[in-house]
């Protein structure tokens, strides 16, 4: 009896040590394991990818899908969340390039309340700018295949559409079968005002009017004389100029609205 019990004794001693040994050595691989394992806040370019926490590197990381029609890199966020976010100090917060028939960067939507692309900006910069060199494109082109606007612009209290060119058109209006132009309020034009003639007078001159000679100057009296009309408006482009003739004098400071067009 005494030799059964000591073997059994022996026999249990022998597997807690066993048990603790193992123990020992597999906290020691852990320990290695995270002091070999780079920290997330400064991993060193070559490293893994550590999910769920922020990567550091020094180089650049690329992806490479050679299959045709595959996507080199796929983000998602559920509920209101962010697919992907890009930032920088100075430079493009997020770059798209299609080398070939392709576009460089797409936004889509699938709620009928929302934009495809939204740009803003909180400083003194443009929320969207489009670019091209070419007269064969548009710096920024918006369609629309149903019954609304192609480009819609809106300001609270400022301009909402602006077209302006150095030497060509500002705005173009073109229509195949319909109104090219429509305008519903008040239409200001530049070339346009009130010319007053002074009482004896049959005509008077306005000057400061950017003329061609494909100008047409028209001009018809404000005020009812009898017998009295607007005989003539004679542009004179080389001073910038034109003068309302009138069939006679007027008794009095008599206004004429006129407006050149072209």
């Amino acid at each position: 009896m005494t030799d059964q019990a000591s073997t059994s004794r022996l026999a249990r001693r022998t597997r807690r040590q066993l048990i603790a040994g193992g123990a020992g050595a597999l906290t020691a691989v852990l320990t290695a394991e995270a002091l070999a394992r780079p920290s997330p806040a400064s991993a060193a370019s070559g490293g893994n990818v550590i999910l769920g926490q922020t990567n550091a590197e020094t180089l650049g990381t690329g992806i490479t899908n050679s299959s045709d029609g595959g996507t080199g890199l796929f983000a998602e966020a559920t509920g209101s969340g962010v697919g992907l976010i890009g930032i920088t100090d100075s430079g493009k917060g997020v770059q798209g390039v299609a080398n070939g028939d392709g576009d460089g960067v797409r936004g889509q939507t699938d709620s009928g309340s929302r934009s495809g692309v939204v740009g803003v900006n909180a400083g003194g910069g443009n929320g969207v700018f489009g670019q091209v060199s070419n007269s064969g494109s548009s710096g920024v082109y918006g369609q629309n295949d149903g019954t609304g606007f192609g480009v819609a612009g809106r300001a609270a209290s400022g301009v909402g559409a602006l077209g302006d060119s150095a030497n060509g058109v500002g705005v173009w209006a073109n229509s195949q079968n319909a109104t090219a132009l429509k305008v519903t309020g008040k239409a200001k034009f530049s070339r346009s005002g009130v010319l007053t003639i002074a009482a004896g007078k049959s005509s008077a001159t306005q000057t400061g009017v950017q003329l061609t000679s494909a100008s047409l100057v028209l001009a018809t009296l404000q005020q009812d004389r009898r017998g009295v009309w607007v005989r003539s408006a004679v542009p004179k482009v080389s001073a910038h100029s034109f003068t309302v003739h009138l069939s006679r004098t007027v008794p009095a400071r008599t206004k004429v609205a006129w407006f050149v067009v072209n």
